[in-house]
């Protein structure tokens, strides 16, 4: 999914004049303070599955391969397979895997220089007019009886991430939100941002909750049932954010002017 991602958003912006880029869908959900149906507009996003994969018997102290050498690093952190064994015990032939930054080559740098890329800001301007959609109403009824409660809000939070994974596993979604303060966890924002970062060109993404990523107590995914309120909550923000924008850009023209 981050590969075709990708690949549609650099074509996009090759074949198009594309001035900015706007994003929108459903997510998990990893932050314990959110809810279903809320649309997140997280600040900064990342692609959370490339990793240096640890050998057993090698830690924290154990450099990993290339490191100091433009290669692999051990600043982003790690996740310890032990640590979520059923059994007790904090051995696993698993071990570690060492979360990687991605190599970007921004169109306006020197040719061929990598730089390394973990979190991929949105734009300060979009961002700055999102804000006024925060007191906007979503939906947050299915039918006459199928209601969510506290009513759906949107929310600006710290990050978002994305991986070739669906999410449904309550364990990994508490590592991520305690590791990285993560909210929305999906399979595409990442791909786009990292294009959008390379390209220079502005983004924002709206992801709608549709489910808690394995963190919920009933035995069917939530998203069965409230993927479609999601998905039409991150439809009326995104158009909303549109309105929004087309009066900030008519405002920019008249001080051109």
């Amino acid at each position: 999914m981050q590969v075709n991602t990708a690949v549609a958003t650099q074509l996009l912006l090759t074949l198009f004049e594309i001035k900015g880029v706007i994003h929108y869908g459903i997510a998990g959900n990893a932050n314990p303070n959110l809810h279903i149906g809320d649309v997140t507009i997280a600040q900064n996003w990342s692609h959370s599955a490339l990793w240096t994969w640890q050998r057993y018997g090698d830690g924290p102290e154990n450099s990993l391969p290339f490191e100091g050498e433009g290669g692999f690093t051990r600043e982003i952190g790690h996740l310890k397979f032990g640590t979520y064994s059923s059994n007790g015990d904090d051995d696993n032939l698993l071990n570690n895997v060492w979360y990687q930054a991605e190599e970007v080559y921004p169109v306006d740098s020197t040719p061929e220089q990598t730089k390394q890329a973990f979190w991929i800001p949105v734009d300060s301007n979009y961002l700055s007019i999102s804000k006024a959609l925060e007191n906007l109403k979503l939906e947050d009824c299915i039918n006459a009886t199928t209601c969510l409660d506290p009513p759906p809000k949107v929310a600006t939070v710290q990050r978002g991430t994305s991986a070739n994974i669906y999410l449904d596993n309550a364990a990994y979604r508490n590592f991520l939100y305690n590791k990285f303060n993560v909210s929305p966890v999906e399979m595409e924002s990442a791909g786009i941002a990292l294009i959008c970062s390379q390209q220079n060109v502005p983004f924002i993404v709206f992801r709608a909750l549709s489910d808690l990523a394995g963190g919920g107590s009933a035995d069917k995914n939530e998203a069965d049932i409230f993927s479609g309120l999601s998905a039409n909550n991150s439809v009326i923000v995104t158009v909303e954010f549109i309105k929004l924008l087309g009066g900030y850009n008519r405002k920019m023209l008249k001080y051109v002017v």
